[in-house]
């Protein structure tokens, strides 16, 4: 598309190259500044010195960087494009070098000091940022402990790190053959799209595909997992938390009882999840041959929705159509969004590849979407201006240390918007075989998101607590831990393959350890929102709205409480099971 109204317009960043300049000197300055305060943090005025520095620091940052990274991820391929953003990239190095020293800093005050502190008046701005150190100060160490633990971060690292180079680079997929005899490249990236397929063969190929090298390198991936999980433990141990789990959703801002009660109510509702794969079985029976749904099945789709073409103005129209149920003001800003270039639309050639929001404070959040006139595409719309408006809101109520959101709501609007327009386009389509698509992918994420990543949650749970009890472990055991809870979640009638037991060892999410039971918790919310929203709850929106104003400025927990999400409460989850129950009976009927 050579229409430039279909890309970013960045002029609202920087006018000139002259205003950018000058922005890259003005950032230089504070970062000198802020270095000054080395040595000063232990009195009120020299931290309000401080911290005035940071927030203007900060604002110029964000626009340096995402000036740079959106025109690199506009064409990679320019070189120029490219030394820009090593350029910005470096320079938000620059800053953390020199305000590193602050918060180990500050946290060596006296807790009675930093509580005055962050209840002065002067302070007020800066009062949620002061808690945070407050919070953390029970788990810092000694100077001394602190700084040997910080010169073998890198080390600690390098477990991660080994077993993405490992996967990655190491890993060979034999090429798989499809039901006609045609060779076929297999990768991670093609591995989902040949099992969402309607050959058959190929699912199968694929699947085992992907498996074999896990299965022939599963004691070496053993040996950086549980490297991984005695890191954590021990660190948990040292910083006086609970546990690994206490540790992890302290950082959250959540808490370890939410993590057990999402696993606690998931296996409660475990014959929902097998109601569904009963269901799918009877709707593939024309597809499974020897009359048995292996587990390359589960993700193929029996209602083989026909390929239209979106114009992007229709995409538009459709989302706006079914996001205004959120009010007036919200769908403004979504018109805002869509007509004044906050979107970098259409696929190019070396343009950045797949669709993400990023809020620039002080200025407006940007898009980019790779639109292919696809109907998946309205979906994904849809799904990133719900992260972008919660930037917008979040950005324009509050300043910029309490704007951001942490990963426990990150996926929150975004899920909303998803499901929202789900459920405007099968209420609006006559189509009895689209409709039936529509729920029946519907059914598919709430499974995948909902019950396999607690399905992970758990395996996480049991091996580190094995860990923690002192157990030795094997690739043997880890393996038949996964294998067990495979058989659990998915129930009789699917077939749980041999090669599944080592599905565990291609999951990288094992490695940022206790991330993946925020899919789980995040789609919950959604779905408890999104329900209040459609049953159009009196001021329900408003209060919603006013969540997403108040960004990182209180812990997410508390936040989702404020719309009516307790995620410390079994009868939260009961919702999203009543609501996955209630599209099963649609889906049944349609059949």
């Amino acid at each position: 598309m050579a229409n430039e109204s279909f890309d970013w317009d960045l002029t609202s960043l920087f006018k000139s190259e002259d205003e950018r300049l000058e922005a890259v000197k003005s950032f230089e300055k504070y970062i000198k500044e802020i270095k000054s305060f080395q040595g000063k943090l232990n009195n009120l005025e020299d931290v309000k010195k401080y911290y005035d520095a940071k927030v203007e620091a900060l604002k110029l940052h964000i626009k340096i960087y995402a000036y740079a990274m959106f025109k690199y991820h506009q064409n990679m391929g320019d070189s120029e494009n490219s030394k820009l953003y090593k350029d910005a990239v470096s320079l938000g190095t620059k800053y953390s070098e020199n305000a590193s020293y602050a918060v180990p800093e500050l946290i060596e005050n006296s807790k009675e000091d930093l509580i005055f502190w962050a209840n002065n008046p002067k302070m007020k701005e800066y009062k949620r940022s002061l808690e945070r150190i407050i919070k953390d100060k029970e788990h810092v160490l000694s100077k001394e402990s602190e700084e040997l633990l910080a010169s073998y971060s890198e080390v600690f690292g390098a477990v991660e790190n080994a077993y993405d180079v490992f996967t990655t680079a190491d890993f060979v997929f034999s090429d798989v053959k499809d039901k006609d005899g045609k060779t076929l490249k297999m990768s991670h990236g093609l591995y989902s799209k040949y099992l969402a397929g309607k050959d058959r063969i190929l699912r199968k190929n694929a699947f085992e595909s992907m498996y074999k090298p896990y299965k022939q390198n599963i004691n070496t991936i053993t040996e950086l997992y549980l490297a991984r999980v005695k890191d954590v433990v021990t660190t948990a141990r040292i910083r006086k938390y609970k546990n690994a789990i206490d540790m992890a959703s302290q950082n959250d801002d959540s808490k370890e009882e939410v993590y057990h009660t999402l696993v606690e109510a998931v296996n409660e509702n475990l014959n929902l999840n097998h109601e569904y794969l009963e269901l799918k079985k009877k709707l593939l029976k024309d597809e499974l041959d020897d009359n048995e749904m292996h587990l390359y099945d589960v993700y193929r789709n029996s209602f083989e929705e026909k390929e239209e073409h979106i114009d992007y103005e229709d995409a538009k129209k459709t989302v706006l159509d079914a996001l205004s149920i959120m009010g007036d003001n919200y769908v403004s800003k979504l018109k805002e969004a869509m007509d004044n270039r906050w979107i970098d639309v259409y696929e190019k050639e070396n343009k950045h590849t797949g669709a993400y929001s990023m809020g620039v404070y002080g200025v407006h959040p940007f898009v980019l979407l790779n639109f292919v006139n696809s109907s998946r595409d309205v979906s994904t719309i849809a799904h990133e201006l719900g992260h972008a408006m919660h930037s917008y809101f979040a950005d324009n109520s509050q300043n910029i240390l309490n704007s951001d959101y942490t990963i426990m709501v990150a996926e929150v609007a975004s899920t909303v918007n998803e499901i929202l327009l789900a459920n405007y386009q099968i209420k609006n389509t006559e189509n009895k075989a689209k409709k039936a698509f529509l729920i029946n992918e519907q059914l598919d994420m709430i499974r995948a998101t909902l019950y396999r990543q607690t399905m992970f949650a758990e395996f996480e749970q049991v091996v580190h607590e094995k860990i923690e009890n002192h157990e030795n472990l094997s690739s043997d055991d880890l393996n038949e831990i996964y294998y067990d809870l495979v058989k659990k979640y998915f129930g009789k009638s699917t077939v749980c393959d041999d090669y599944i037991k080592y599905e565990w060892a291609r999951i990288p999410h094992f490695y940022s350890n206790f991330y993946v039971y925020k899919y789980a918790t995040g789609i919950t919310s959604a779905i408890v929102i999104a329900q209040n929203i459609m049953s159009k709850k009196p001021g329900y929106v408003e209060k919603y709205l006013e969540m997403l104003s108040k960004g990182g400025s209180e812990d997410s927990i508390d936040l989702l409480k404020s719309v009516g999400v307790d995620l410390t409460k079994k009868e939260t989850y009961d919702v999203a099971f009543e609501y996955f129950k209630e599209n099963l009976k649609l889906l049944e009927e349609l059949n």
